[in-house]
C-alpha cells in the first residue's frame, strides 16, 4: 500500500505530520466501514461521534476526520500483520 506524506508549497511536511493515503488505503477503510451495521456509532477523540455514514464520507473525502480514520485502521492492520509473523 502507497502513501504520500503531504507537503506545503516549500516541500517542509505540514503541521502534525499528516499523510495523505493512496486510493487503495482509502478503499480498504471504506470496505471496513462498510461492514459495521447501520446503527453503528463510532467515537473518535473528544467526544466526536459518527453515524457510519458520515465515517465513510470523510474517508472518501479525505478531510481531518477521514485521514485519522484511515491512520487508526493502518495502525490496526499493521499491528495485527506484526502479531501474525510473531
Amino acid at each position: 500500500m502507497n502513501f504520500d506524506k503531504n507537503k506545503n508549497n516549500k516541500g517542509s511536511a505540514i503541521k502534525e505530520n499528516i499523510f495523505q493515503y493512496s486510493d487503495d488505503v482509502k478503499d480498504l477503510v471504506v470496505a471496513r466501514l462498510e461492514t459495521l451495521p447501520s446503527g453503528a456509532v463510532i467515537s473518535i477523540g473528544s467526544g466526536k461521534e459518527l453515524t457510519k455514514n458520515e465515517a465513510i464520507q470523510s474517508v472518501k473525502e479525505g478531510n481531518e476526520t477521514g485521514q485519522k480514520m484511515m491512520e487508526i485502521e493502518m495502525s490496526f492492520l499493521l499491528y495485527d500483520e506484526a502479531i501474525a509473523f510473531n
